[in-house]
C-alpha cells in the first residue's frame, strides 16, 4: 500500500521528479508533501479510486495526514468499495 499511495503522491506532483527520492513512511503529508487543497482532493480521490476503498470523511482527522503510516493505518479502517466509484452509464 506504501508504493501505491507514493505513486499516487508523483502522479498529482509531476512537477516534482524529485519527490520520490525523498519520501518515507514517517513523511508528513501536509508539511513535507505540499499538496495544496486542490491537490489534497485528487489525492484522496485517487487513494479511494486505485485502492478501491471508502474514507470515512467522519472518522478522518487531521492527524491521519501526519505520516504516510499513520495515513496507511487509518486506510486500512476503511471500508471497501463495493463497486467501481466510476462506472459506464448502460442502458
Amino acid at each position: 500500500m506504501y508504493d501505491k499511495i507514493v505513486d499516487i503522491l508523483c502522479a498529482i506532483k509531476e512537477d516534482q521528479p524529485e519527490l520520490r527520492q525523498s519520501l518515507s513512511p514517517n513523511t508528513d503529508l501536509n508539511n513535507d508533501v505540499g499538496l495544496d487543497s486542490l491537490q489534497m482532493i485528487q489525492f484522496m480521490l485517487k487513494v479511494e479510486d486505485q485502492l478501491n476503498i471508502i474514507i470515512d470523511y467522519d472518522q478522518f482527522d487531521y492527524e491521519h495526514l501526519h505520516s504516510i503510516d499513520a495515513f496507511i493505518s487509518f486506510l486500512k479502517s476503511c471500508q471497501p468499495q463495493k463497486q467501481p466509484l466510476y462506472e459506464d452509464v448502460k442502458q
